[in-house]
């Protein structure tokens, strides 16, 4: 997966965490959106290094136990794309 295939898919996934933040009225997935947050600007910017989202689906899960939700695929096929991602482009 291409550089801006891989920002889509970043942001849809940070748009549908923003959207279950909204519709819960909680602030219980703060960290998990910081995180997608960094990882869009340090790809944009050419400086990422590590994955910090390689644990969200499981982090979504210790919040919500919300298995039917198919925003966790996206969220796992994000994960495992950005690791591809990052050892394809050191």
């Amino acid at each position: 997966m291409g550089k801006n295939e891989l920002l889509c898919l970043l942001k849809e996934v940070l748009a549908g965490l923003r959207l279950v933040e909204i519709e819960r009225a909680e602030n219980l997935l703060h960290s998990i959106i910081k995180n997608y947050e960094l990882v869009i600007c340090k790809l944009v910017s050419d400086n990422l290094t590590e994955n910090l989202i390689k644990n969200s689906p499981r982090e979504y899960l210790e919040i919500y136990s919300d298995y039917e939700n198919p925003l966790l695929e996206k969220m796992d096929h994000a994960q495992k794309e950005l690791s591809m991602f990052i050892v394809a482009n050191p």
